[in-house]
């Protein structure tokens, strides 16, 4: 999945801030975000388009959809909804860690937070959520879901309740 590409000229306005001496007066939180598209501008130099494994794995009833991206949660809850079967646990950051794929929502005008901020660890493209989603469901979908097993019934009770958990409240 590609990553989303700075502008050259806001890299520069970074390089240029984390450049800067020690006793500069910069705020922490901006000097941060500068630090980590310096560090994705060299990232993409080198890796302009992230491997993303997408995995499938059926144990009966129960699917496990794996990928390697701390992925929101709507998207699990779409492949929890979505999907054949009556059990389906998504799995974040399996097999490597592409960072965090937030939703398109999350990264329009009304998103925001730390995990939507281009960074060398939120990086992929908008569309890389749905990307990832799609290829699941269509991994799912080729799956047939096992039997979800009964279990047995328990006996009975027979003999007295615990007393020390049997008793009324007291106000007094």
């Amino acid at each position: 999945i590609p990553r989303r590409v700075p502008k050259p000229e806001r890299v520069a306005r970074a390089r240029a801030l984390v450049e800067q001496p020690d006793d500069a007066k910069v705020d922490p939180t901006e000097w941060t975000f500068a630090k980590e598209l310096v560090l994705l501008d060299a990232r993409i130099a080198r890796e302009p388009v992230a491997p993303v494994e997408v995995q499938a794995i059926q144990v009966g009833p129960a699917v496990f959809l794996s990928c390697p991206a701390e992925y929101f949660v709507d998207y699990g809850l779409e492949l929890k909804a979505a999907g054949p079967f009556p059990v389906t646990f998504p799995v974040s950051l399996a097999n490597d860690c592409v960072g965090y794929v937030p939703t398109e929502d999350a990264l329009g005008p009304r998103g925001g937070g730390y995990e939507t901020r281009l960074t060398s660890y939120s990086n992929l493209v908008p569309s890389a959520g749905r990307t990832i989603c799609d290829a699941l469901q269509g991994l799912a979908a080729g799956m047939k879901p096992g039997p979800v097993p009964a279990a047995a019934q328990a006996p009975p009770f027979q003999g007295q309740p615990w007393s020390y958990g049997n008793l009324p409240p007291e106000l007094d």
